[in-house]
């Protein structure tokens, strides 16, 4: 019986010439066979090339028969088809990044189905360091897990038991959100700041980009879990959550990712790489990994150190990455005469006074 389901699914990979394919169809239906029988390893590269190849097929063979085809000619189901066909379609503008980056085809298929801005959230995260597996990629594009029609099931139980049940799974699921957000932003500061093991300058800017939004959703992840709603001074205004117990760790992670959720709670170029070290590290390894904090007597001084705002400094002089567009576009045309190795030193020295008036009134008052 077997020898005949193998002989059977064989001939119709041979695809004989019926009234709706041409000799040139069955000619290429061939080639198709052939090239699926010369792919090795599945690698990213041949993920999009068997998508191709399944497309190709798909426009030559009648729906029906397109199934039997995948599993006699590709060794697959034609579900697995049906996802190699989404990466060739819906991936493309991708393809050299999931390339670079060797992505699997396992979570190839995953991002195949997801919205774009999940998808490019997702590469970021492979292209910093990060080993995601499916089921963490699932979770960040917001496939539904297998277990949740399973856990619907308790938004029907009632009285506060059941409360305490939606509760649970409430924070269960938004805990696993938190701690990918924070070990995502934990990875791409480290590696923003491995260039000064080569005593090159580490680049604010860049690392805003990749993160800040990430850091904007994990400090409201932190208040969902964590924090307590307080009443607002009138009655009619939505209660708002409170700031965690002061002088606790946890509080200051929630000041952190709410200062790094916004471009102006970042500090200045002269504070940036020792805030990272003194304070953002040491604090985003107590969330990921559980680790303690050194010298944590003197956090309040760190603390003091991400608030730039308050600080007299901040009235100085912007670095090239804090200047306004305009300016920075002026800056690098001007940058066109210099050798490209001499750019990065010239650039670290340039400044731009944001307050030039009251510069001089402090001057005149002096």
């Amino acid at each position: 019986m077997a020898k005949y389901t193998h002989k059977k699914r064989a001939a119709v990979a041979q695809t004989k010439p019926g009234p709706t394919i041409t000799p040139a169809q069955e000619d290429e239906l061939k080639w198709l066979r052939d090239a699926f029988q010369s792919l090795g390893r599945r690698t990213t590269a041949q993920a999009f090339e068997i998508g191709g190849y399944l497309v190709r097929a798909k426009s030559i063979l009648p729906e029906k028969a397109l199934g039997t085809w995948i599993k006699a000619v590709c060794k697959f189901t034609p579900k697995t088809g049906r996802n190699y066909m989404a990466v060739h379609a819906n991936l493309l503008d991708y393809k050299e990044r999931l390339e670079a980056a060797a992505v699997a085809p396992t979570v190839l298929f995953v991002l195949a189905h997801a919205e774009q801005p999940d998808v490019a959230r997702v590469i970021s995260a492979i292209e910093a360091g990060e080993q995601l597996t499916v089921a963490q990629v699932k979770s960040m594009v917001g496939a539904m897990p297998a277990k949740k029609a399973t856990n619907e099931a308790v938004l029907d139980a009632g009285g506060m038991d059941g409360l305490r049940k939606i509760a649970e799974l409430k924070v269960e699921e938004d805990s696993v959100k938190f701690l990918q957000l924070t070990t995502g932003i934990l990875q791409r500061v480290e590696k923003a700041m491995e260039p000064l093991t080569q005593n090159r300058a580490v680049f604010k800017c860049p690392l805003q980009e990749l993160i800040m939004d990430d850091c904007k959703h994990a400090h409201d992840l932190i208040n969902s879990i964590a924090a307590p709603l307080q009443p607002a001074m009138v009655a009619s205004v939505n209660w708002r959550p409170a700031k965690l117990p002061e002088g606790t760790t946890w509080r200051k992670v929630q000041e952190l990712l709410s200062a790094m959720g916004g471009a102006h709670g970042w500090p200045g170029k002269e504070d940036f790489v020792s805030w990272l070290q003194a304070e953002v590290i040491p604090l985003l390894r107590f969330v990921v990994h559980g680790e303690t904090l050194q010298g944590d007597a003197d956090g309040e001084d760190r603390a003091d150190a991400a608030a730039p705002l308050d600080k007299e400094a901040d009235d100085g002089l912007l670095p090239c990455e804090d200047m306004p567009s305009k300016v920075q576009e002026t800056v690098e045309n001007a940058l066109e005469i210099v050798a490209p190795e001499r750019r990065d030193e010239i650039r670290s020295r340039i400044g731009f006074d944001p307050k030039p008036m009251k510069r001089q009134y402090r001057k005149l008052a002096a």
